[in-house]
């Protein structure tokens, strides 16, 4: 893949997201998620995002899975440092925003 060839679909990655344990099920993570992938979608014409989430984290995977709609790609043995597996996950962005981008 030519990163520099503006033809070639560009994808964006999460690499990290993490709310204070204070303002946590006040539906943050879902926004800040929300509006990385418009930005992702209208900045950079991406067509997916894809993060990567440790199998322990029930309440991250819910998140992306049952809210945000991931699908579960793959899952990485030994992803994390201290050795727990991940889900890799993605998500199709390009058209849940191409209707907004056609209206501006």
């Amino acid at each position: 893949m030519n990163d520099d060839d503006p033809e070639t679909p560009l994808d964006g990655h999460i690499t990290s997201l993490s709310v204070l344990r204070s303002y946590r099920r006040l539906g943050l993570a879902e926004r800040l998620m929300t509006q990385a992938q418009r930005a992702m979608a209208e900045v950079f014409g991406a067509q997916r995002v894809s993060l990567h989430v440790r199998v322990s984290n029930v309440a991250a995977f819910s998140l992306y899975k049952n809210t945000l709609k991931f699908d579960i790609k793959d899952t990485e043995k030994k992803y994390y440092g201290d050795g727990e597996d991940a889900y890799a996950m993605k998500k199709e962005i390009r058209e849940m925003y191409l209707s907004e981008m056609d209206s501006l």
